[in-house]
């Protein structure tokens, strides 16, 4: 695991030889960012951007090969040097396990249909929600339960083309700050690691990011997607 494998997993996704130097790739689709937008991703010290349009490679590529793999996602550094933008997604860190990372089952985690944490999505924010990504997760999850039996948190994963296990999670409102997230995604982490998938973590709130860390999971990238004016 660890960096090699985060850059081939994401030169599988995309269609590349490899994820290395400064690469921009023309593909309006590309999975690099969403369909249409400039998206630009950095994977340990290296920039690949994909652009929708031919016209647009040259000068997207002249500004990524004059920055830092961190100044090319962060928007108030990269966006005045590209073309005109109207909307910003971004950015997400990007979470994988390092080498010789393992973890252990967690006892009293347990699985649950996708049906059975509808009264959880109803606890929290629309945006809070939406955030996690659980809404797309159509398999069981795993769920830590409160004291009283109330699901506290769930974690699931999207099992992408490149053998990636895309990591959501969501937690109680009430729950928060207890530990039940961490329980969750640990159940999540040994069982995609179980099945070979390499997890993924991707983040944008603070905590989100610091839950990760707490996991052992290192920051190796982010991801910046913007839209063309």
């Amino acid at each position: 695991m660890g960096a090699e494998a985060a850059r081939r997993a994401w030169a599988r996704l995309a269609g590349l030889a490899a994820v290395d130097g400064i690469q921009v790739v023309v593909d309006a689709a590309s999975p690099l960012g969403r369909r249409g937008w400039i998206g630009i991703l950095a994977v340990d010290g290296m920039v690949t951007a994909c652009v929708p349009r031919r016209d647009l490679e040259w000068p997207v590529a002249t500004v990524l090969g004059g920055l830092t793999s961190q100044e090319a996602t962060t928007p108030e550094i990269v966006r005045p040097r590209l073309p005109p933008t109207r909307a910003v997604l971004g950015p997400a860190m990007l979470f994988y396990p390092p080498d010789g990372f393992s973890i252990g089952e967690v006892p009293g985690v347990e699985e649950v249909a996708s049906d059975d944490v509808q009264g959880l999505f109803r606890a929290v924010s629309p945006d809070d929600l939406d955030e996690s990504g659980l809404l797309e997760i159509k398999g069981p999850v795993f769920a830590s339960r409160a004291a009283n039996g109330d699901l506290a948190a769930v974690c699931g994963y999207r099992r992408w083309p490149n053998e990636v296990a895309h990591l959501s999670v969501l937690a109680h409102p009430s729950h928060r700050r207890e530990g039940h997230g961490r329980r969750a995604a640990a159940a999540a982490i040994h069982r995609a690691m179980d099945e070979k998938l390499l997890p993924q973590w991707r983040a944008r709130p603070a905590a989100s990011q610091a839950l990760a860390r707490s996991l052992g999971l290192i920051a190796l990238g982010a991801q910046l997607s913007l839209e063309l004016a």
